[in-house]
């Protein structure tokens, strides 16, 4: 039994990786301008210049000349001429994160339990599935935390345009 526990603890790491993981958004972006125009007001962007310099802000506007950006509670203009990469940025989902988080950890308390009492043989089965129940519940408690930590943290970043390379 102990050999099968191992199993499902090595599947529920794994496929926590798997969920975890930052996923590419397989959106590539070219040198076309006009992309930006698709972009709603009001989101968030990152925008690398070719200076070198990197400003964040909520989009204003969009002309074919540059783009307007509100930063710190100041509007910025940015001259495309200027622009090497534009990106949104948008929050990861805590939520998401969170239950991803509670059913790893469950499963993993749950292992844990399981594995523990079915190593033990002293005639405490009633006592040994109160603590595998107590240890899931833990276990789904501490990883729902965990995850929703994780998720707070993070923050997705779509390329919305690249310029042409010169």
């Amino acid at each position: 039994m102990f050999v099968g526990s191992r199993r499902l603890m090595f599947g529920l790491v794994l496929i926590a990786s798997l969920l975890m993981s930052p996923v590419a958004s397989g959106q590539t972006a070219s040198g076309d301008w006009s992309a930006l125009k698709a972009v709603a007001s009001g989101s968030k962007l990152s925008v690398k210049l070719k200076s070198g310099k990197t400003v964040e802000g909520r989009l204003t506007g969009v002309s074919d000349d540059g783009l307007s950006l509100t930063v710190g509670g100041k509007a910025t203009e940015l001259k495309a001429a200027d622009v090497l990469r534009v990106y949104r940025v948008g929050g990861g989902s805590a939520k998401k994160a969170a239950l991803i988080g509670l059913a790893v950890g469950a499963g993993a308390g749950a292992a844990i339990g399981l594995a523990a009492s079915s190593a033990s043989d002293d005639g405490f089965d009633k006592i040994d599935h109160v603590a595998t129940a107590g240890l899931t519940v833990l276990g789904g408690g501490a990883g729902a935390l965990i995850g929703y930590a994780v998720g707070r943290g993070r923050h997705k970043r779509a390329l919305v345009y690249e310029a042409a390379h010169q």
